[in-house]
């Protein structure tokens, strides 16, 4: 685990790390979003189009391929909608790590 923060350090350090360390509108991204989200890989901006409500339970998420808790979404500080999951090749994704929806949801 210390590895691989040491690697993501390094990397956003190395290729513009205000971009993980700002929402888009510019506040910055507490320590605790950037501790359970992996890395650039695993950050996926989405469109509101690409994320459906699909029952008082679900989400749904072009692109992913589980369903997505209710529960299990955080307020957006930036009004978009983020979700961070790793894809493993092959078709595989893992489970969500953070997935941020506009505050007014």
């Amino acid at each position: 685990m210390i590895a691989r923060i040491a690697v993501l350090l390094f990397a956003l350090s190395a290729s513009g790390a205000e971009a993980h360390d700002y929402w888009s509108d510019g506040k910055p991204i507490p320590d605790w979003v950037k501790a359970s989200c992996c890395g650039p890989a695993d950050a996926h901006h989405l469109r509101p189009d690409q994320v459906h409500r699909i029952s008082d339970e679900f989400y749904s998420v072009d692109g992913y391929v589980r369903r997505i808790p209710v529960g299990q979404a955080l307020p957006s500080l930036d009004g978009d909608y983020w979700i961070f999951y790793r894809d493993d090749g092959g078709g595989s994704q893992s489970g969500v790590y953070c997935f941020f929806v506009p505050m007014d949801f």
